[in-house]
């Protein structure tokens, strides 16, 4: 039997999904698993959410952390 491991939410924004994409594929190139989560809420606000392993939090949290500062240099 397979179980599923416990997701945790790392990254949360509203609108179009573009920096979650981004973020995806530099976990994906570090082989962390990752999951995206798109909720269209009542009054037609679209939330997505990125989620990864609790195993792999610290290090996809650092990556995440690196990209925000990569962004903000730009």
């Amino acid at each position: 039997m397979l179980f599923r491991e416990k997701m945790i939410v790392i990254h949360q924004s509203f609108g179009t999904p573009r920096v979650l994409y981004s973020l995806r594929n530099r976990l994906e190139r570090h082989n962390i698993h990752s999951e995206l989560r798109i909720h269209r809420g009542k009054k037609q606000w679209t939330t997505c959410q990125l989620l990864v392993p609790k195993k792999e939090y610290p290090k996809a949290l650092e990556l995440l952390n690196r990209y925000k500062k990569e962004l903000e240099q730009a």
